[in-house]
Order: structure tokens, then sequence, then C-alpha cells
């Protein structure tokens, strides 16, 4: 049997065809893919690989749908049952698994990296995704669109854990695309007395201030330092939160910091910038923190897919964007370009139908 698929076979060179569809994993779940959302790794796949991508390869890793197989063993899902799964695959074995990091997990293997991902009519979940519960039912009122952010926003929990943000804090997010608005909602949840986004992109401005932050700082009109410092009395801000990858947004999070403030690196800097000096001298004398942040776990995973479900974080204002699967491309240069917020795929419309080599 054969499903329509997209497929990255080298930097830059997509293509949409028939692959063959997955067998039932042994232990495993087989999915009928609803809907998978776009993100800036996608694009920087797509357009330069990473280094934990395995070609060719079909991309996708915020993914929801259906489960349509079940494998041996497998207990508490059935067929029938409308799922997200969190695409990271521990081994539940390494120090790490054992320590409650399994997103650190020596092992690690991630579907849409080394396992094909969510951009196809089917995805197989192995064993191990189903025994480190990557896979979570999605509550009836919500969508599966919705359900698809689960996965990014477990990522902001992480992020936001690492920098221990909490009750009665300043917190400057610096970007507002998707992450940085989850990242904005997030903090809010967790107490936070005043968020700010600073952001350098008009349209992305434009659609922060539609009440995601107290703030929005246009920093390609005024400076960033000299306003967050306007904004909290001179004090500074007690987290800030890089969500882009530009490295004159991480020097002004470390100038904006506030005394025995956090700074996290939720976003990674381009590898040409990554090892360009900071200040250090001024997290010293502040007693400052530097955290890093990166991917989730499953528990951060179930709690965001909570969150969605019972309207904490608004995600159905974040999707600006509906495509089907046969459109792959184009989503991600919106993504790329900054158009809009998160662009999810239809992976399994009737529009597909004749778009695929061999349908």
């Amino acid at each position: 049997m054969e499903m329509n698929a997209v497929l990255l076979i080298a930097p830059k060179k997509l293509e949409l065809g028939r692959v063959p569809r997955p067998a039932c994993p042994q232990g495993g779940l087989l999915i009928k893919m609803a809907a998978c959302s776009l993100c800036a790794t996608d694009a920087k796949m797509w357009h330069q690989g990473h280094r934990d991508l395995i070609l060719p390869r079909i991309l996708g890793h915020e993914m929801a749908g259906t489960i349509v197989e079940v494998g041996n063993g497998v207990r508490g899902l059935q067929i029938g049952d409308r799922v997200q799964i969190a695409p990271g695959l521990p081994c539940g074995r390494c120090r790490y698994c054992l320590r409650g990091v399994p997103n650190l997990c020596q092992e690690m293997r991630i579907m849409g990296f080394h396992h094909n991902g969510g951009l196809a009519e089917f995805l197989a979940v192995p064993a191990a995704g189903v025994h480190q519960g990557a896979v979570n039912l999605i509550p009836a009122a919500l969508s599966f669109r919705v359900a698809t952010l689960a996965e990014p926003l477990a990522c902001c929990i992480n992020g936001q854990e690492q920098a221990v943000v909490g009750p009665g804090e300043h917190v400057a997010i610096f970007g507002a695309g998707p992450i940085g608005l989850l990242h904005a909602q997030l903090a809010y949840l967790r107490g936070a007395s005043r968020v700010i986004l600073v952001e350098i992109a008009p349209e992305r401005i434009a659609l922060a201030r539609q009440g995601w932050a107290d703030e929005v700082i246009d920093a390609g009109d005024q400076d960033p330092v000299a306003a967050i410092g306007e904004l909290t009395g001179g004090q500074g801000v007690d987290v800030a939160m890089l969500a882009c990858r530009a490295i004159e947004a991480l020097e002004w999070a470390l100038a904006g910091l506030a005394k025995r403030g956090r700074l996290c690196l939720f976003s990674g800097l381009r590898p040409d910038q990554a090892s360009q000096a900071l200040d250090l001298n001024r997290l010293h004398y502040l007693e400052a923190s530097l955290v890093g942040a990166y991917g989730c776990t499953s528990r951060q995973n179930a709690l965001a897919l909570e969150l969605l479900a019972q309207g904490r974080i608004p995600g159905d204002k974040l999707l600006t964007h509906r495509l089907p699967l046969a459109e792959v491309e184009t989503g991600l240069h919106l993504v790329q370009n900054r158009q809009g917020l998160k662009i999810t795929i239809d992976c399994c419309s009737a529009e597909e139908k004749g778009l695929f080599h061999g349908s």
C-alpha cells in the first residue's frame, strides 16, 4: 500500500509523491495524520539541513491524528482515539532519562529528524514513543490543528521552567513570532506581573499588539534596552527569553537584566555568531544566571495539551494559515519569510487527489 507524502531528499529539494505506507510497529501505533504544523526548524532543515536530520526524510514534528492500528502490547490506547504525538523518542535507560530529563537523552531519536514525521497521510509511532508517554489523547473539544501546538508550547514550558519564571516578575521576550507569543501567555500563567515583547518586523509587531503582552517594543524604532529601563523604573527585567536567532537580541537581553535576573537561551544562534563574546562581567556583577533550553519532556507535552484544551493558552489565535499537503513548500516559504504565525498542513485532505506523482 502507498500514501501521499512530502519527502525532503536534500536541502532545498522537496518531492511530493507516493511512498510506501508504513506498517504498524511492534508495540507501537499507526496514525492517520490529520494536521501537522510547520516551525522555523522545519524551514531550517528544508533550507540548509540540521545536525540531527537524516536524509531522505518525511519532515514534520508538530503532529495530531487518529489511531488506525495498535501494535501488540499497547495498553490504554485504541483504534479511533484522537491523539497528539510528541516527536521525541528517548531511550528511558540513560542517566538523563533516569533523572527525569529525557529531552537530554544520550540516545534521543526524533520523529521528523531521525524517523519519518507527520507530513504524510500516515505516521508510524515506534514502541519507544508509546512507552515513554509521547502519545496524548486529545480532549473532544480541541481541534487537531490547535492540538499540534502542544509540542512548541511544551518547549516553552521547558524554557520557563529552566528560567524559573515566577509570580510578580517582569519578563521580556525577544522575538514576537509564534514562540514569543506562546512565551508571553505562558509567563502570565506562571504569575508574571508585566510581560514585554521586543520585535523588529512590522507585521509581527502589529500582531503582537493585539493583546499578547503589556508592552511591545519596536526595536527598529527605539532602543530596546532604554525602553526596558523606562518600563521597569531603571531596574531591568527579572527574566529575559531569547525567542529569535539574532545576536543583537541576545546583547539587548543581557543589557536589560535586573540584579539576579535570568537569561534563557531558548533559541540557538546562527553558527557564525554562537561563539561571539558577551559581557560576562555583567552576569558576574548582577549575580545573574544564563540558562539554556532545548526540546521538552513528555510531562511538559501533556501539560501543554491540557493548557490548550482548557483555553488557558489561546492557541486558535496563532493559526493564521491552513494549507493542503501538496503546498508544504509554500508553507515553508511563509515560515522562512516570517509571514503570519502558525502554518498548519491538512495531511489527509481531499484536495490532494491527483496532485501527487503516481496518484
